[in-house]
């Protein structure tokens, strides 16, 4: 709901979604370093900021040769703009994996049908951005393959900052709509 409504309706419908996974979360008690908030293994996992960081360069490079590279979209300076996208990029993470593949894990136990539900899940929510969602898809598998081995939400937080931004400044706003999806995506229009 909170992706699929506008205005005041989808603050609430979103401000409820986040109170939900706090609060089912609260209840359920689980140990911190199962849901990857305890902060372990961050050096042993810096390989997955360098893939990222290799993979965002790739990304650029490409969206440079091509001439679709641009400013970041906003209002905002685009440091306080990229800092703002790192906390949602670790809000993303914590619900992909802390949140869903965690649950799923427990229900289907620890196989790929956890991580292929977690990664469907992930990708369904950027529905109907055509970009987002094959690239939700493949990223998701890649954090919750790397999740499941980790267990640290923060370098997969930085890692999925690093290549949402490489994205946001690369693909031209008439195929990725500033990343909206949902209602918003539908009723993006270009500004010259």
């Amino acid at each position: 709901m909170a992706l699929w409504t506008e205005g005041s309706v989808q603050r609430n419908w979103s401000l409820a979604a986040a109170l939900i996974i706090i609060l089912l979360t609260v209840i359920a008690r689980p140990n911190p370093s199962d849901i990857g908030i305890a902060p372990k293994r961050f050096r042993g996992s810096l390989a997955v900021i360098a893939i990222a960081a290799i993979t965002a360069s790739s990304i650029l490079l490409t969206a440079w040769l091509a001439g679709t590279l641009k400013q970041l979209y906003g209002v905002r300076s685009p440091v306080v703009h990229a800092l703002m996208y790192a906390v949602w990029a670790l809000e993303q993470q914590f619900i992909l994996n802390g949140f869903f593949f965690h649950r799923l894990e427990d229900l289907l136990g620890d196989n790929w049908k956890a991580v292929l539900g977690a990664t469907a899940l992930f990708s369904i929510a950027h529905i109907p951005n055509p970009i987002l969602v094959p690239a939700t898809f493949i990223g998701g598998l890649f954090f919750v393959s790397v999740f499941r081995r980790i267990r640290n939400l923060y370098p997969l937080a930085i890692a999925h900052g690093m290549l949402g931004l490489a994205l946001a400044i690369s693909i031209p706003d008439g195929f990725l709509r500033h990343m909206r999806v949902g209602i918003s995506f539908l009723r993006f229009t270009i500004h010259s």
